[in-house]
């Protein structure tokens, strides 16, 4: 199917999709999260360590998806990308 022969996305299809994509992203971060912490301490880029990390708060933070989609051929990031923005 080519993109002329698709029919336009509801403004409310597309939130579900943000939505959905979102939780997955938070239940990844959540089941995650222990590996995440080691892999930060063994990164070798380590001046916090887990303690620190949750004390002062730095696994709270906010996420957000924002949908690229192609305006024009050859603009933009491509068909099917999506970037997620963690917003300190």
């Amino acid at each position: 199917m080519t993109r002329e022969q698709l029919q336009p996305l509801q403004e409310h299809d597309k939130e579900e999709w943000r939505q959905f994509l979102l939780e997955q992203l938070i239940g990844f971060l959540e089941h995650n999260r222990d590996q995440i912490l080691t892999d930060y301490e063994n990164s070798g880029l380590t001046k916090l360590d887990r303690e620190a990390i949750e004390a002062h708060g730095l696994l709270d933070f906010d996420l957000s998806i924002t949908l690229h989609q192609d305006k024009s051929h050859g603009f933009g990031l491509g068909l099917g990308f999506f970037k997620a923005n963690l917003i300190r």
